[in-house]
């Protein structure tokens, strides 16, 4: 499997393996747009490949993911859109499809959590088929502090947990 060079998220075959980190410690690995689309751009090669039968997720310097990265949303929302878009509307569903991706595909899927696992990188853990957390994890989903439904994640995060864990968060 041969893979482009990402930016956001560093890539690595070992076997039928697909080590994916998500490789933006500074931010504590907070998803931007370019993030999102490297793990679909590598989530579909691996599938395409016939080679990769597992696929682990990490995150880079002690964290997994502080979920969505505000300034890249706000810098989203700044951008001109064509006529009839939402450019708020189009970050979420690139975050919304990225889960659906993790949670069809039918590859094994791992993820490695440990830090921060917020937001987006809850919902990206609870997509995976096996999610080992380390005893540093914190979980939180900080958009209920200010009164926003987890919505894109609430599907995955209520199959993951349960109707009543997933309640008592929220």
């Amino acid at each position: 499997l041969q893979l482009p060079s990402f930016e956001a998220v560093a890539a690595r075959v070992d076997g039928a393996v697909l080590h994916l980190t998500l490789d933006r410690p500074e931010a504590r690995n907070a998803m931007s747009l370019r993030m999102v689309g490297e793990l679909r751009q590598a989530l579909a090669a691996a599938q395409a490949s016939g080679v990769v039968r597992v696929v682990v997720l990490r995150g880079a310097g002690g964290h997994f993911c502080a979920g969505g990265d505000i300034k890249d949303m706000a810098a989203a929302r700044l951008r001109p859109a064509a006529p009839g878009e939402d450019a708020i509307a189009g970050v979420s569903t690139q975050f919304g499809e990225l889960c659906a991706d993790f949670a069809r595909t039918p590859l094994a899927t791992v993820a490695v959590l440990e830090g921060t696992v917020m937001g987006g990188g809850f919902g990206l853990a609870c997509v995976a088929d096996v999610a080992l957390a380390g005893e540093s994890v914190a979980f939180r989903l900080p958009e209920v502090t200010l009164g926003v439904v987890p919505a894109q994640i609430a599907p995955y995060l209520v199959e993951r947990i349960g109707v009543s864990q997933a309640r008592r968060l929220a």
